[in-house]
């Protein structure tokens, strides 16, 4: 019986530990893509991989604030959208044929994610007044 206790711990523990570890695989893979578009001379959609990657990693620091972690939150999403949606213009202005779908598909899935977390959240702030 014991066990089933202390399952719910555990379960949040490694909950917290891939959500901790989701910031920091997408902060390799923006920075990773970053030195990509530099590569390619494309400057702007470099430093938009960078910026996202830094925000990414702003979210494994441990003395954020609920409210500054939620604001945090939001802002990566749109950053996200940004990413996504940048990747598959590039994509479609270089003639790409198939892969562009599906960063416009992540770009959609990012903007639902958005909408879905800032539903969350008012909804969270009405039942506590």
């Amino acid at each position: 019986m014991k066990k089933m206790f202390y399952f719910g711990r555990v379960n949040a523990k490694i909950k917290a530990k891939l959500f901790r570890f989701s910031f920091l695989l997408n902060a390799f893979i923006f920075f990773i893509g970053g030195l990509s578009f530099l590569e390619e001379g494309k400057n702007a959609l470099a430093i938009l991989q960078f910026v996202t990657a830094l925000f990414n990693l702003f979210m494994l620091l441990k003395k954020l604030s609920p409210k500054k972690r939620i604001t945090l939150n939001y802002i990566i999403l749109i950053l996200n959208i940004l990413v996504a949606a940048s990747v598959a213009f590039d994509y479609y202005f270089m003639g790409k044929e198939k892969i562009k779908y599906l960063w416009f598909f992540a770009a959609i899935m990012y903007t639902v994610a958005l909408i879905v977390h800032i539903r969350k959240q008012r909804s969270s702030e009405g039942n506590t007044v």
